[in-house]
Formats: C-alpha cells, structure tokens, sequence
C-alpha cells in the first residue's frame, strides 16, 4: 500500500505541493516558507556518534572550529554537508578532556603540588599552560576532514 503524501498550500501560487518528493532516486522535503524542496540526506550516526551530537560544542570544539576557518575555509562546507561539522567537535572536546586529564596526572606525579598558596597558584597555573598547550598541539590543531 502505497504512502499518502501529505499536500501544502502555497497562497502566492495558488496551489498544492506535495510535502515530499522522490526524484532520480533522491527524496526531497517542501520547505514551506520557501516553497523549495530540500534535498533529504540520511546519516547512519553509531550509537556512540549519537551520545556526541546530544552535547554541545565544548571549549575545544570551538578552538579547532576557528583554527579550521582560519586555515582551511574551503572544506567548511563539505564538513557542514556531511554532519562533520557539527560532529568532528565534540569528538575533539571528547579526546582533549581525555587528554588532558591523563596530562594533569602526569604533571601531578612529576611535580607534587606544593604546600603554600602562592605556590599552588603558581603551580596551577604551570599546569594548566602545559597541558592546554599539549592538547592544542596534539588534538585541537589538526586538520580532520
């Protein structure tokens, strides 16, 4: 039994579009506030994909998002039709906040955590300057297309 599809009304043309359509074997939506029909494009995301695009765009994210429109502004929008652009950030954000919590424990072996609150201040602040820039080197500042 074959699919009823659903009709919209157009009042500047006077007349019904079909909501959907099928043509040389892709599918297409009506934009109703356009009147144009966008192609519909299916993404197979794993389960793990999924989790990723239900948070938002971290800090990292965001970093690799400006290095890429910095650098490399031609792929942007073959990254955006393929979901990439929305995806590849939040995996960067998942592997830097990995990273840099495994950098964090190696500084923390390497140098004990002082005892006085200057120093700790200090001592923070190194940390956090050594493992930001190691994540930026290694995860953020890369090219991923």
């Amino acid at each position: 039994m074959k699919e009823k599809i659903r009709q919209i009304w157009c009042e500047e043309d006077k007349m019904f579009y079909p909501e959907t359509k099928e043509e040389n074997g892709r599918k297409y939506k009506l934009d109703t506030i356009t009147f144009v029909y966008l192609e519909q494009l299916e993404f197979d995301f794993t389960p793990e994909e999924e989790e990723l695009m239900s948070n938002p765009i971290g800090y990292y994210g965001r970093a690799w998002r400006r290095f890429m429109e910095e650098n490399h502004p031609e792929d942007i929008p073959s990254l955006v039709g393929r979901l990439k652009w929305e995806l590849i950030p939040r995996q960067i954000d998942k592997e830097a906040e990995e990273l840099a919590w495994n950098l964090e424990q190696q500084y923390a072996r390497k140098n004990p955590r002082p005892k006085t609150f200057l120093e700790i201040e200090k001592w923070e602040r190194m940390k956090r300057l050594e493992v930001d820039h190691r994540v930026m080197e290694d995860v953020v500042l890369q090219y991923r297309g």
